[in-house]
C-alpha cells in the first residue's frame, strides 16, 4: 500500500503504536567474549536445509535431422531462399513424417556436394 503523502490521503495514527526506547549506550562496558563467534562475511549453507539435487545427465543426444529452419540456420540461408530453390528443384531432399518435413544429414551433405560442383561448373564457364 502506498504511503500517505503519495496518494494525498490523510495518515492515519492509530493509539496502540509503541514507542522504540534507544537504550543509552555510553553506560555500558563490553568486554570482549572469547568463546564468541565473529560474523562471516557471506552466507554459509545450512546443514538442515533441503537442497535440490541436480538431474543426472547423459551424453547429448546427436542431431540425425534437420527441420527446415534449423537447415536454413545451419547453412546460412533465409527461409524464402531455402523455398524459392526447392521450387527451382535445387533444395535438399526432405522426409516427411506427418505434416512435418525433415532434412537428413545426409541429404544436407549431397546438397552441399551438389551446390559445389554447380559452382565449380559455374567458374569453368566463365
Amino acid at each position: 500500500m502506498a504511503r500517505g503523502e503519495v496518494t494525498g490521503r490523510r495518515l492515519h495514527a492509530t493509539a496502540g503504536r509503541a514507542k522504540r526506547r534507544i537504550p543509552n549506550t555510553t553506560s555500558l562496558i563490553v568486554e570482549p567474549d572469547s568463546d564468541a563467534v565473529e560474523p562471516a562475511a557471506y552466507g554459509e549453507p545450512s546443514s538442515g536445509g533441503c537442497t535440490k539435487a541436480m538431474p543426472i545427465r547423459g551424453p547429448p543426444i546427436p542431431l540425425l535431422a534437420f527441420t527446415i529452419a534449423q537447415f536454413c540456420k545451419a547453412h546460412g540461408l533465409s527461409q524464402s531462399m531455402y523455398f524459392k530453390l526447392r521450387e527451382q528443384g535445387r533444395g535438399p531432399q526432405e522426409m516427411a513424417y506427418g505434416r512435418r518435413r525433415a532434412i537428413s544429414l545426409e541429404a544436407a551433405a549431397r546438397w552441399r556436394a551438389e551446390r559445389e560442383t554447380e559452382a565449380t561448373a559455374m567458374e569453368a564457364a566463365e
